[in-house]
């Protein structure tokens, strides 16, 4: 069995290095709000510089996006280890709850719902959003592909792709989430993944 290289001092640093401003600026952003928090605050909060900062991340906006495949790979997990007979659409589902209670191992800033709430209304996080949603897209039609022995581009695959992210991606919307309560996504969830179960082949 050959063994998966050890970390190295430098990459440790380095990943902990980013690992920190990550943290610090999420949680900054959520108890101030995005716009009212500089990137030099950030940098401070990590006892590193603004050119360090730069190194890590492009921009101000990649610091809230810096886990933005985590939710993609559970996704693929939960698709992967779910039982016989268990649809795509249900496994996704179980983990929106999960996510949504605040029960999934490693999720510590408040599921979805807080993500969103991140988010709020300023335009260019609107705008990575939906560029995360269509590469979660393109991921995750792969992945079905492989399972059924299609393509990513067939038609079938890739809007099945799109309908079990489609909670997620509205769930997120400023229209939308403005209009359900914190205590009532679950129950939104479920009308969603109702409904696409009708949709697609199990």
């Amino acid at each position: 069995m050959t063994e998966e290289p050890r970390e190295g001092l430098r990459e440790r640093k380095k990943r902990l290095t980013r690992e920190t401003l990550a943290a610090n600026a999420q949680r900054m952003f959520r108890e101030r709000g995005f716009d009212q928090v500089t990137v030099a605050e950030v940098a401070g909060a990590s006892d590193v510089s603004v050119k360090t900062l730069f190194v890590y991340f492009d921009s101000k906006e990649d610091l809230v996006f810096a886990d933005e495949f985590s939710l993609l790979g559970q996704i693929e997990q939960r698709l992967a280890d779910r039982p016989a007979g268990t649809s795509p659409a249900e496994a996704i589902r179980l983990l929106a709850h999960d996510l949504i209670d605040g029960t999934v191992p490693g999720d510590d800033d408040g599921g979805i719902v807080a993500f969103a709430r991140l988010i709020g209304e300023n335009p260019a996080l609107h705008s990575r959003l939906q560029l995360m949603w269509e590469r979660y897209e393109q991921r995750l039609a792969a992945t079905l592909a492989a399972e059924t022995g299609s393509s990513p581009s067939d038609p079938a695959t890739r809007a099945a792709a799109a309908l079990l992210i489609t909670p997620f991606r509205v769930l997120t919307s400023s229209d939308v989430r403005g209009h359900i309560p914190d205590d009532g996504a679950a129950t939104w969830i479920d009308a969603c993944f109702t409904l696409i179960e009708k949709g697609l082949p199990g």
